[in-house]
């Protein structure tokens, strides 16, 4: 399990890293990127022989990867030392699947995608109330 960390909002993350997002050279900034999947399965609670499918979308996370100095205690000493820190800085323009745009090439697939939780809900529902 990872450690946990705290979640700041992006008027946090702009305050509170604003000298290295506004000075990227001086801390040696570097653009990373990763991708994410957001999954879920297709389930079919009209027809329980069909195996579930899977479906997936993906999601960027852009991070600014910074040298940032930070005092340490070392031997009882207070240091200073360099340390890599990545500052997530993803926003809204970062991903381009949108629900509301019919142009998007993605939009069947975040369609299904929805479709697909409420059918898993709906098997959900059916199931407890078999059980029950």
């Amino acid at each position: 399990m990872a450690p946990p960390v705290p979640v700041y909002n992006r008027q946090e993350v702009r305050s509170k890293y604003k000298e290295q997002l506004n000075d990227p050279e001086k801390y040696q900034c570097e653009l990373k990127s990763l991708i994410q999947n957001e999954c879920t399965f297709k389930t079919f609670p009209d027809d329980r022989s069909k195996p579930p499918e899977i479906i997936c979308l993906p999601f960027k996370r852009l991070f600014q990867r910074c040298l940032i100095p930070t005092l340490i205690k070392e031997n009882g000493k207070k240091v200073t030392v360099q340390r890599w820190l990545n500052i997530e800085i993803t926003d809204n323009a970062t991903n381009k699947l949108k629900v509301d745009s019919q142009t998007s090439k993605y939009t069947n697939d975040v369609q299904n995608f929805l479709s697909a939780e409420k059918d898993f809900r709906k098997l959900m529902e059916m199931e407890l109330d078999e059980s029950g």
